[in-house]
């Protein structure tokens, strides 16, 4: 059995669970499980013995086999053990876009490994939500449930803000054609005046007064989606949830897994049931001999 050497945890505070276009607390696990999240937190570089590395390479490194591939590493597959070539090293160099990670089959053990290391916990009465990440080294573990903390934050950041974001965006576009249309319309009209300044007509005047049209719808134009502009950057920065971090990551060298007092109680309690049930058969078995 490893021993595991340390525990973080990491609440998120609360969050107003009025708001309809909040994520709820149940579905965070959804999140913090899919593949794309844990391929975002396995580039995470962590500090480890003095060194940098990257946070799916530890876990990779210090991966503990499960029992299915254990038995079938050392039956069927026992052959290619002795006799063919060694798997290559897992490649977290590549990359991979949120689409494909579904699609690549050797980063689902470590996936696997990574949920055995992480744990939400949400609290449906207030709201909070608290992330939990165990691992062999606890320095690992504490700076893993930092990086749980920002890629989380992250994704609610984003879902929150972006419908605002595309209605930003749109805004932005609209803006810079409205510019580039009044600029066009005041060249145009400043340039015939200047061309046509000791001329007086009624056709100049006709030209001028639709260049003057031209040159007012696009200002009035320009002028209000400068406005809007304004107004979606600002509701922008309205939709940023606050999060707040009640209790920030510690180390603790203290170990969590396995339960070494637990596991000596139950031993013990087995021992004596074993020996009792042992004395009880033989005392049996000779009163049976005796009187048979």
């Amino acid at each position: 059995m490893s021993q595991l050497g340390g525990i973080s945890g990491l609440n998120l505070g609360s969050f107003d669970s009025q708001n309809s276009s909040q994520l709820s607390p149940s579905l965070y696990n959804e999140i913090i499980y899919s593949y794309p999240f844990l391929w975002k937190l396995s580039q995470k570089m962590i500090l480890v013995n003095g060194g940098e590395m990257k946070l799916g390479s530890f876990v990779e490194n210090n991966r503990r086999p499960s029992l299915k591939s254990l038995i079938k590493g050392y039956t069927i597959g026992l052959p290619s053990k002795i006799f063919g070539e060694k798997p290559e090293p897992l490649n977290l160099d590549m990359v991979v876009s949120d689409s494909s990670v579904f699609s690549s089959r050797e980063l689902v053990p470590l996936f696997n490994e990574f949920k055995n290391m992480i744990t939400l916990e949400s609290d449906q009465s207030t709201g909070a939500i608290t992330l939990v990440a165990e691992s062999l080294n606890p320095e690992v573990s504490a700076q893993m449930a930092v990086h749980l903390y920002q890629l989380l934050s992250d994704y609610v950041v984003e879902y929150k803000t972006e419908k605002a974001m595309q209605n930003l965006n749109f805004v932005e576009s609209q803006f810079e054609e409205a510019k580039r249309s009044f600029y066009e319309s005041q060249e145009k009209l400043y340039t015939f005046r200047d061309r046509n300044q000791h001329l007086n007509m009624s056709a100049w005047r006709a030209d001028e007064e639709r260049l003057q049209a031209e040159y007012n719808l696009a200002n009035n134009l320009y002028n209000n989606l400068a406005v809007q502009r304004d107004q979606a950057k600002l509701k922008v920065q309205e939709d940023i949830p606050q999060l707040t971090v009640i209790n920030p990551p510690v180390v603790s060298y203290q170990t969590s897994k396995p339960n070494i007092p637990l596991i000596l109680a139950v031993c013990i309690f087995l021992g004596l049931m074993t020996g009792f049930a042992l004395i009880l058969f033989l005392y049996l078995k000779e009163y049976i001999f005796k009187n048979g």
